[in-house]
């Protein structure tokens, strides 16, 4: 006797296979790239440190397309309601509803900071996969030209829930954005003699300014 799948156990099989595909995916695929997008915003950082010495020690027109899209990238300030635009044009694009986005206090990096985000998508698991890889596209270096269509964001982690009707799912995704911030240098950490640990940011200061 033979027993009829309903469309929507189907459906409910083929989120489940897609989670573990894209459990695999975020292994092999994203992950790997995390450790990149620190060091594409000190490569940007770097850039535009060299771009404003230019600017100061030859012409105010120095490499304007470079400006811009380094500008895109990594503003000097932190312009949290564009971040927020930029996530909502690229939901609006994919085809998920962005629910929320709480940032958290900046990280100090090597020229720059980094924001912690967390960020709340609803859509069809594809739609969020495709949500993750405009995320991700925003800015790419290819050997020495920047390509920035928006702020660099560096997806850290994807935690994904089955919502109704299946396949539609809520992810909650750890992401980071990042600023210019010109003498900025990582926290040191040090050991005091009663065993404690201390944690400060340097900051270092341009000779002559």
């Amino acid at each position: 006797m033979k027993r009829e799948v309903s469309p929507r156990a189907i459906a409910v099989v083929l989120l489940a296979v897609a989670v573990v595909l894209g459990a695999a995916g975020w292994f092999l695929l994203v992950s790997p790239k995390r450790s990149q997008a620190s060091k594409l915003a000190a490569t940007i950082a770097t850039k535009q440190s060299q771009v404003s010495t230019e600017m100061r020690q030859a012409s105010a027109t120095a490499q304007p397309a470079q400006t811009e899209s380094l500008g895109k990238a990594l503003p000097d300030v932190p312009l949290m309601p564009d971040v927020v635009d930029q996530l909502n044009a690229l939901a609006n694009r994919s085809g998920v509803v962005l629910d929320t986005i709480t940032p958290q206090a900046p990280v100090p990096g090597t020229g720059f900071e980094a924001i912690p985000l967390s960020v709340v998508v609803d859509g069809r698991y594809f739609a969020v996969e495709k949500f993750l890889r405009l995320v991700r596209e925003q800015v790419q270096l290819d050997n020495s030209n920047l390509d920035a269509h928006g702020r660099l964001f560096d997806v850290q982690g994807v935690q994904l829930q089955q919502t109704e009707p299946a396949p539609s799912v809520t992810a909650t995704l750890s992401l980071r954005t990042f600023y210019y911030a010109a003498g900025v240098a990582p926290p040191t950490t040090e050991t005091t003699t009663d065993g404690t640990t201390t944690t400060e940011a340097t900051t270092t200061t341009a000779a002559g300014s």
